[in-house]
C-alpha cells in the first residue's frame, strides 16, 4: 500500500468520525417548537423527539405542591384555538410563572396525559412593550423613515 492511499485512507476516517460526531449531537439536540394546537393535531409526528410547546397557563388550573416541588397546570392556545394541554413538572418553580401568562414547556413527545415536561419557560411581553401610543424610552421616531435609536 502507497504511502498516499494510506494518507488518503486516515483522511476519510477522519472525515467520517467527525461527520458520525456532528450527526449524532445534532439529533439529541434538535428540538420542535410547536403551539398547543399543533401538539394536539400532530398525532404522532414529533414521536421519539423532544418538542417545545407554546402557550398559555390556563386560569385556575395551576396547582403547586412545595413539599415535593411539583407544579401541574393546564396549557391552551396563545391564539385561541380549542384545546388544552396538561403538564406535569416536577422542579423548582420558574421565577414568573402565574396563570394567564405565556409559558413554553419542553419535553419528550408522548400522547400521555399529563405531558411531562423536563422544562418551564416563562415570559412576560407586557414588560417590553410600549404604553399606548408611547414609544421605547431613547426612541426618536425622526423624519418617518425609519427612526431610530437616539444617543
Amino acid at each position: 500500500m502507497g504511502r498516499q492511499l494510506k494518507f488518503l485512507v486516515g483522511i476519510a476516517i477522519i472525515v467520517g468520525t467527525v461527520g458520525f460526531l456532528v450527526w449524532t449531537a445534532v439529533d439529541q439536540t434538535k428540538m420542535y417548537m410547536i403551539t398547543v394546537s399543533e401538539f394536539l393535531g400532530s398525532g404522532n409526528a414529533y414521536a421519539n423527539s423532544t418538542v417545545r410547546i407554546a402557550g398559555k397557563v390556563a386560569p385556575g388550573s395551576m396547582v403547586w405542591n412545595a413539599e415535593k416541588r411539583e407544579l401541574l397546570f393546564t396549557m391552551v392556545d396563545m391564539a385561541g384555538i380549542p384545546g388544552e394541554v396538561k403538564v406535569h413538572f416536577a422542579g423548582l418553580l420558574p421565577d414568573m410563572f402565574a396563570e394567564d401568562r405565556n409559558v413554553v414547556v419542553e419535553g419528550p413527545f408522548s400522547d400521555a396525559t399529563p405531558f411531562e415536561a423536563r422544562a418551564v419557560l416563562t415570559s412576560c411581553p407586557s414588560k417590553y412593550q410600549a404604553k399606548d401610543g408611547g414609544t421605547a424610552p431613547g426612541y426618536d421616531q425622526g423624519n418617518g423613515a425609519g427612526g431610530g435609536k437616539t444617543s
